[in-house]
């Protein structure tokens, strides 16, 4: 079962469902926060952030995953994507999950 997504348009700063940290602090990925699994920025085509825990169980280094792929692969209990409308730089995504959640990702399985 995909992880659901939530989309919706917004400009400030994003902050984690789960410990309340933003996803981002000085325009840079919020990497203290243990339950943001990766931010991936739309205007430009790439991910400014894959965690630790989500590489463990990703096949290669993740930058060539779609991020609407990770949504349908992973497997998460009580993750969630935020797919943000940032107006002019276009849809980013950030995917969260508890801190003591497992992890795992069967790749494909979307389409």
């Amino acid at each position: 079962m995909p992880l659901p997504t939530v989309k919706f348009a917004y400009l400030e700063t994003i902050h984690s469902p789960f410990s309340g940290l933003p996803a981002e602090v000085d325009d840079e990925p919020n990497q203290k926060d243990p339950t943001l699994l990766f931010a991936y920025h739309g205007d430009a085509g790439l991910y400014a952030y894959i965690s630790p825990r989500l590489l463990d169980v990703l096949e290669d280094d993740g930058e060539e995953t779609d991020p609407l792929e990770l949504a349908h692969g992973l497997q998460i209990d009580g993750g969630l994507i935020f797919i943000v409308d940032t107006d002019w730089n276009g849809l980013n995504y950030y995917g969260f999950a508890p801190e003591e959640s497992k992890l795992t990702f069967m790749p494909g399985s979307w389409r």
